[in-house]
């Protein structure tokens, strides 16, 4: 394991070398693998709207909002039809629309929990 040297106006910003390591640690154990069940929450204009989706290899899963989630992107993009996690970059969600308008609206992903998995 690589050590981190912080020193001088760089501790106060980056945090201690525990700090760092920790958040490394944490990120490692958040790796999804197919078959795992995931939590996911990303923040609107409206609030923070929840899913689950299941981890695949090929990528963009629909996520499973939940109903008031659903609601939320309904009233803002009234020809929403659901949401996959975006293929390209998996820190995103991508809400699909019924109609084409040149783009689709994405959402970074406040939060990810694995819930579980496949046995």
């Amino acid at each position: 394991m690589a050590t981190i040297d912080i020193s001088g106006d760089q501790g106060e910003t980056l945090g201690t070398p525990d700090d760092l390591r920790e958040e490394v640690v944490l990120d490692i154990m958040q790796q999804e693998i197919v078959g795992s069940m995931v939590k996911i929450e990303f923040e609107t204009s409206l609030g923070l709207c929840t899913g689950h989706y299941l981890s695949t290899e090929l990528g963009h899963e629909e996520i499973n909002l939940e109903a008031a989630s659903f609601d939320r992107l309904r009233r803002l993009f009234p020809a929403c039809n659901g949401a996959f996690v975006h293929p390209a970059n998996r820190d995103w969600v991508e809400v699909s629309l019924a109609e084409a308008t040149g783009g689709l609206p994405e959402y970074k992903i406040y939060s990810r929990v694995i819930t579980g998995g496949i046995v």
